[in-house]
């Protein structure tokens, strides 16, 4: 699981929908979810919590796309397995993985030193108190 610390900026809600805003060192994140609890209010630290497996990557990414989240970052390690590539990124917001396919990462050309942009959806992204399991 990843986890990026973060402070929680902003909190918008429409019933039991909340759009979370947080900062993580420079870079803006947004997180939805259905559930918030009272410990996450404003100036609160928290981690941002996603699986590898919820990581897209991008090179050379041109034109509008719906997902906020979007993270520079260089790739750190590639751990390529028979169907599947394990990449370590490096951003200035923390290290985090992403899991994707080995098809991908030939198709993309991804090597070590390249610099992709992670996609995150605000909706596959979750909050935990620092330092929480």
């Amino acid at each position: 699981m990843n986890r990026i610390g973060a402070v929680v900026s902003r909190i918008e809600n429409n019933g039991n929908l909340h759009r979370i805003s947080l900062m993580a060192g420079k870079h803006a994140f947004t997180v939805i979810t259905l559930e918030l609890g009272d410990e996450y209010a404003v100036g609160a630290q928290v981690d941002i919590c996603f699986k590898p497996a919820h990581v897209a990557l991008a090179k050379h990414i041109t034109g509008d796309i719906s997902i906020a989240n979007r993270v520079e970052a260089e790739v750190r390690e590639i751990r390529q397995g028979d169907i599947l590539s394990e990449l370590l990124l490096a951003a200035e917001a923390g290290d985090f993985y992403a899991l994707t396919t080995v098809e991908a990462v030939e198709r993309m050309h991804i090597v070590e030193g390249d610099r992709v942009i992670a996609l995150l959806k605000a909706s596959d992204l979750y909050l935990s108190k620092t330092g929480e399991a």
